[in-house]
């Protein structure tokens, strides 16, 4: 579709078509294709899985100027686009802070918000100091490098293209042990892959737009989610940092939190019922 700026943006949707409607935001890098893996429970439930490409992946192109709190902007034309008034939010990894952009800013038409694996608040809530040395690194001191972060994602666009087995060593390279031996499957990784492919096919602005967002205050006030809302972190998670979690969890308004003790950052991959169930449960009450 085209915003009414003239801006592009891409979208897939998953499940049931006439269902209820489900906006979820994939992760980083990635695209509209990360969240085919729940189509078969959405079609079950009665769900329709809007799965946007965000601002810079895919078939999406971004503002000239960027500030998080606008992307609710771009996902109340794509409802009213659709036909529905109100709908459910959800976000997995690097698509987090979206989800909350959107409920915070569109109280009036979220029925629910699901953060799943989020990356949260590291600079609104001084973090800097308390991350592991990995994590200070990707998310305050690799942002102030755009070229490096550019340069780091084409070579790996490069290699999920020509050698993908280099790529999952890529991608897991931190990974704790049960997300590597999920992506050891052949099916899992061949889904991965392909959205990060095609998330990164036009460019790496993406990633750079979503690493800038992640290492600076997000200028949005949590307080304002009225919505239901749940996050899910497995406790074995490396790739977000999980007291950003818990900063998230205490500044969105009467947020549950379920803690996965021996699960990683890929867990709602074999576990992709749960999400699509809780979100449906609560918006049939609200």
């Amino acid at each position: 579709m085209r915003l009414p700026d003239g801006r592009r943006l891409g979208f897939c949707i998953y499940g049931d078509p006439l269902g209820l409607p489900v906006v979820f935001l994939h992760g980083t890098p990635g695209s509209r294709l990360q969240i085919v893996f729940a189509h078969e429970v959405c079609r079950g439930l009665g769900v329709a899985l809007i799965a946007p490409d965000r601002w810079g992946y895919g078939h999406s192109e971004a503002p000239r100027q960027v500030e998080l709190g606008a992307y609710a902007d771009d996902m109340a034309a794509l409802m009213d686009h659709l036909g529905h008034a109100r709908f459910c939010i959800g976000g997995v990894s690097g698509g987090g802070p979206f989800a909350a952009a959107v409920a915070a800013r569109l109280p009036s038409r979220v029925l629910a918000v699901a953060f799943v694996s989020p990356v949260g608040p590291i600079a609104d809530a001084g973090l800097g100091r308390v991350l592991s040395r990995g994590h200070r690194f990707n998310f305050t001191v690799l942002p102030r490098y755009p070229r490096v972060i550019a340069a780091a994602f084409r070579g790996f666009h490069w290699s999920v293209q020509r050698t993908p087995r280099l790529a999952v060593r890529i991608l897991t390279m931190r990974a704790a042990r049960i997300d590597k031996e999920l992506v050891a499957r052949r099916d899992v990784a061949q889904r991965i892959l392909s959205s990060f492919a095609e998330g990164l096919r036009t460019g790496t602005e993406g990633a750079e737009i979503d690493l800038a967002i992640f290492s600076r205050p997000w200028g949005i006030d949590l307080a304002d989610i009225s919505a239901p809302a749940r996050v899910w972190i497995g406790g074995a998670d490396r790739d977000v940092p999980i007291a950003a979690v818990h900063a998230l969890v205490e500044r969105v308004p009467h947020c549950l939190i379920t803690e996965l003790p021996e699960e990683g950052h890929l867990w709602v991959v074999s576990h992709n019922a749960d999400v699509p169930e809780w979100l449906h449960a609560v918006a049939r009450t609200n």
